[in-house]
This record gives C-alpha cells, structure tokens and sequence, in this order.
C-alpha cells in the first residue's frame, strides 16, 4: 500500500513518541488530581464534565508503562507513579466496599458505584503494569486482593467463567471481559512467572475452547444467555473481526508461554476476519454476522491496532501473507485514523463510507494503539525489513 513495513512502523512510533504521548500527558492529564482525562475534543481540550472511568485510567496506566519500558517519554515514570496513586486512591474501595467502582467525578466523589467484570480486568492490567515500570512487585497484592474478589462475588460455577458485574446485569453475558481477564492473567504471569497467574490465563483459554469459539462456524461469539450459550435472536449472531484479531494475538502470546496448540483456533478466527472483515478500502468494519455478512459497516481505530497486532503474531509465526498485511494496515491506521485530527489525537470513528464520524477522543484508545505500535516497531526492526 504505502511504503514498507519498516517505513509504516516508524512513521506510527514518531507519531507515538512526538505526538501522542506528549498530547496525553498534557491535555489528556491533570496532574492536580493524578487522573487521565475521560477524553478530548476533537480540538485537544479536555472534556472536563465527563466523569472518568476505571478503565481510561488503567488503560492509561498500561500506555505510559509501556513508554516508561520504551524509553518513549521523558515523564512516562512520574505520570505512572501519579496516577497509579490517584487510581488506588479514588477508584479501590472508597466507599467501603470491595473491588473498584466504576467511574469518579472530577472532585472524586464517586460517579458510578458498580463492580463491573471488564473494568476489574483493566485495573488487574494496571496493577501488572505499573509492578513492571516501577520495579514494585509488593504492588501485585492488590492483584490478588482483586482476584479473590471476583472469586468470592463474580464467579460462575455452573457455567464457567464470571458474571458481568455487581449489582447484577441482565443478560446477555460478554466474552469481551473474559479476554481481557486473559491478557491481564498472561500480563502477570509475564511479569512474574508466577504458576498460578498462567493457571488462571488456562482457564480462561479453556473457557473460549468451550464456550466462546464455534467450532462449526470458526467464530468467535459475543454474546451468551446465563448459562454460557449463545444469547437468543440477532445478538447470538454477532462476530466481531477486531475481537477475532485480539484473540488471535493472544492465543499466539499464550501459546509461546504455556506451550499448548492453539492452530486450529488461530486459523479459523484469522480466516474469518481475513475473508469477512474488511472493506473494499482495507478498513476493518464493526460487527458482521456468522455468515459474513457486514451487520455495522463503520470503523473504528481499535479494530485496526487489533489487526496489525494478529498479523504481526501470525508473521512471527510463519504465515506468509501477514507481514505485507500489517505493513498495508499501519499505512491505514496512520492515513485514515491519525492525520485528521490535533497531532497525537485521532478520529475514532469513521462511517460505512469511511467518512469522519467521532464527535470526541476517548481516552482509552491510546492503549490500543500504542500497543499496536510496540508490537509493530518490535517485529519490523528484528526483520529488518
């Protein structure tokens, strides 16, 4: 498309490291209170009205941890360190009861008092996170204090896995936090090759053989009744390509890490996404149906990052076409999503006719694409391609 692989990986790392990082440390943080702003204009001014949610902070926390490892920003360390405080602070127990709420007011008064399962793994995330750049492993007894409260109060025996939160949801139940609960397992087991974290990141890997992946169809479900199964009506029938790439990444991380065969599934979610999941532009759409057919056409940018990090997994990995398709995809990323905004910030939407479609930027799609980016940089400067 535009450029080597090389050239598409340098071009998205400089605008990381002169751009982004410096926009959302700025603009996207009030060092007043230590928290990451919830998002932007699509001017660079900071929404202040919004009320902040666990999860912009622990994804923003992951993002400056990864440049703190990097050497990608000068005040990465301090930024992690601040918010890192300010996040135990506001959002661990404040209201006397266990587990992390959901979301805080700017003076910090808490906003939504829910315990909600995704939010729970992003925080399990920050916590490996900023154990990792600070050099602090006395920091992941709060992992396991958050671990034996979804324990005590989430889990699901009768159907495997974990309930969406506290008070109870309605269904339908989710996969999505269910594979975020594996990269935060993996993350800590990573970070400490501890057993018990790789046991975890087992189960949930045992949870996706089988609840989550259709064998028949070779796709990954979204949404599930109470009992695990395929939720009723039209929401039984969405697949998301950017969620079939996420897992791809992540079942190739597990692979390298606990040894075991994970082919089949990569095959069929690459496959999937690969014939049914991209435009006549190149551009990753929304949601299809298991047959694959396009049920929401626009796109956003997380699908995009989720892609390049399955291709760059799969061109680790031997498969052939991959690289040329990561190297195409950051050409897109960078063109479509990255160019029409403030420098650092993005368009997070784009509609079916790949027009400009956000009305803001959200925070916590930085820790999308810098993950992105890292993956990218790192395989393009070892091919030396």
């Amino acid at each position: 498309m535009s450029g080597s692989l090389k050239a598409n990986s340098d071009r998205l790392r400089d605008w990381a490291i002169e751009q982004a990082l410096p926009l959302w440390a700025s603009a996207g943080f009030d060092a007043k209170t230590g928290r990451f702003r919830e998002a932007l204009t699509l001017e660079g001014r900071p929404l202040l009205e919004a009320p902040t949610r666990l999860i912009v902070q622990s994804r923003q926390i992951f993002s400056y941890a990864l440049a703190v490892r990097r050497g990608w920003h000068r005040d990465a360390l301090a930024i992690v360190e601040s918010a890192y405080a300010a996040l135990v602070r506001d959002y661990y127990q404040p209201d006397g009861k266990e587990g992390w709420v959901y979301s805080v007011y700017g003076d910090g008064r808490v906003a939504d008092a829910r315990r909600d399962l995704y939010s729970h793994a992003f925080a399990l995330l920050a916590v490996s996170s900023y154990a990792q750049a600070t050099g602090r492993p006395d920091a992941l007894a709060l992992a396991d204090e958050t671990l034996a409260f979804l324990d005590r109060k989430l889990h699901a025996p009768m159907s495997g896995g974990y309930l969406e939160g506290l008070p109870a949801a309605a269904v339908p139940r989710r996969q999505n936090p269910h594979m975020h609960l594996f990269e935060a397992f993996l993350s800590l087991w990573s970070n400490t090759h501890e057993g018990r974290f790789l046991a975890r990141a087992g189960e949930m890997f045992a949870l996706f053989t089988s609840r989550f992946f259709r064998t028949a169809s070779g796709t990954l479900g979204e949404y599930f009744d109470e009992t695990l199964q395929p939720a009723p009506g039209a929401a039984g029938d969405i697949v998301e390509p950017g969620h079939h790439s996420e897992w791809v990444w992540l079942l190739r991380w597990f692979e390298r890490e606990a040894g075991r065969a994970v082919q089949p599934y990569v095959d069929a979610l690459y496959a999937h996404a690969a014939r049914y999941g991209y435009d006549s532009a190149g551009l990753m759409v929304d949601e299809v149906s298991v047959d694959g057919a396009h049920r929401t056409p626009s796109h956003r940018t997380w699908p995009m990052t989720e892609a390049i990090k399955a291709n760059v997994a799969e061109a680790l990995a031997g498969r052939a076409p991959a690289e040329g398709k990561a190297a195409d995809l950051a050409g897109l990323l960078f063109d479509r999503f990255l160019r029409l905004v403030p420098p650092g910030g993005w368009m997070d939407r784009l509609d079916a006719h790949g027009r400009p479609a956000a009305e803001m930027m959200p925070a916590s799609t930085l820790y999308h694409v810098l993950c992105a980016v890292d993956e990218l940089d790192r395989f393009a400067h070892a091919a030396g391609t």
